[in-house]
């Protein structure tokens, strides 16, 4: 028996599965995790909707399903179809397995369970293995995942947000202090929502000499990066929920676009107004006053331009062989193939904060800010790449030497990351 949490519930008013989805994602990304936005319809009825979450909170630990269906009733990832197809009989017992991941991780996700019971699914119901949801206790749990194997050790410094090291990520005294800090976020963010954005312009220094230092542009680069994946999943929710209405997908593009007060760019066709210098094109070039669109990232392989563009870094090319090694080990007509498509989301990010951190010439500070973020990006990627590395072996999806080589590779990219990472935070080497 591994490391189980399994749960079930019916959501207390469907009608608010957007707000649940939007405080989740807040809180995965403040925890250092993961959280995509999914909308799904029955091909003959597109009344019945799938929506919600898929959760990846810590490495290693299976994608956690937080998929509501028409009827209220979280359901498993390999139940969309059929829960698009008519109502489930009943509730079904959702579960993730947690063994392969870290004590954090498993934290995390109960106390999540609590803050949804108490706001979305009163009547919730769960059953951890590990007893912890009962117990509470940290020692405990941390004895309980460490029976299989060193997973635990090997995944120590998956979240940089707790600021652990490989040996206090395993102290149980440690990773008690850790609980109540966990919780308290986690209950503070599901009571009041997402964070408000940081107005940057509001300076109460408004000296134009006083120019940022590199860690100050790192620190809003990063705010900018979470606003846009923040954005990224409102405008994904909006764009499905207006094309199953029967708009087409140009249009429910500008309408996203529109409800996040942004411009829709203009078809050639369009009448365009004389530039008088009074229209804010900044949308078109990358201007300052949208500094957000120059950290864009996606989960897509839509770097292919810099691929053409750009020199290639020695790593992107290794990095993105692995990636489509990965790739090709997932079965596209599973839906619960979760440590496969976690390993390959984690390689998109390796790739994808590879590319955009070596294309440039580093020759400004704010290029240096924006190339760490990318790295940050590359190196939390890698992270979930190798703890689904531990469950898709654990799984017996892969044997023992495919999962040795594969290891073998991502160490050997984490070295070049970290070489790519002091080389932009020395400033010395500005031209």
């Amino acid at each position: 028996m591994g490391v189980t949490i399994h749960y079930r519930g019916t959501m207390d008013d469907v009608s608010l599965v957007e707000e649940m989805e939007d405080r989740v994602v807040d809180l995965a990304l403040a925890l250092g995790g993961r959280a995509t936005v999914w909308r799904s319809f029955a091909d003959d009825d597109p009344s019945r909707a799938i929506r919600g979450l898929m959760l990846e909170m810590a490495p290693g630990q299976e994608t956690m399903s937080l998929l509501v269906s028409p009827e209220g009733h979280l359901i498993n990832l390999f139940e969309i179809e059929q829960a698009e197809k008519q109502p489930l009989a009943e509730p079904p017992y959702c579960f993730v397995k947690t063994q392969f991941g870290s004590a954090q991780g498993h934290i995390a996700i109960v106390y999540l369970l609590d803050a949804l019971k108490a706001r979305y699914f009163s009547n919730l119901d769960v059953n951890d293995e590990s007893e912890f949801y009962e117990h509470r206790d940290p020692r405990i749990l941390s004895q309980k995942i460490k029976q299989f194997g060193d997973a635990l050790r090997s995944l120590g410094k998956e979240l940089q947000e707790y600021g652990l090291s490989e040996e206090a990520a395993e102290d149980p005294d440690i990773l008690a202090t850790r609980v109540e800090r966990v919780a308290r976020l986690i209950a503070d963010r599901m009571r009041s929502g997402p964070t408000k954005e940081v107005d940057d312009s509001a300076d109460e220094d408004d000296d134009s000499w006083n120019e940022p230092t590199l860690e100050e542009e790192v620190e809003a680069m990063d705010r900018l990066h979470r606003r846009n994946q923040r954005r990224s999943e409102r405008m994904t929710r909006r764009i499905a929920g207006a094309t199953a209405a029967g708009m087409s997908t140009e249009e429910a593009f500008e309408l996203a676009m529109r409800e996040e007060g942004l411009d829709p760019p203009r078809s050639n066709d369009e009448d365009v107004a004389p530039d008088d210098g009074s229209a804010d094109l900044s949308w078109q070039s990358g201007g300052e006053s949208e500094p957000w669109r120059a950290s864009l990232d996606s989960h897509s392989l839509d770097e292919q331009s810099d691929f053409e563009n750009e020199p290639e870094h020695p790593t992107v090319k290794r990095a993105d062989k692995l990636l489509m090694e990965i790739m090709s080990l997932r079965d596209p007509s599973s839906r619960s193939d979760s440590f496969a498509d976690t390993a390959t989301r984690g390689m998109i990010d390796v790739v994808g904060g590879l590319v955009q951190a070596t294309c440039g010439d580093l020759d400004e500070r704010s290029d240096r800010a924006l190339a760490i973020v990318q790295l940050k990006r590359a190196l939390k990627g890698h992270a979930y790449c190798r703890g689904a590395i531990f469950g898709l072996r654990g799984a017996n999806h892969i044997d023992d030497s495919t999962s040795d080589r594969f290891h073998n590779e991502l160490r050997a990219i984490l070295e070049s990351i970290h070489d790519l990472m002091a080389a932009t935070w020395d400033e010395t080497t500005v031209s």
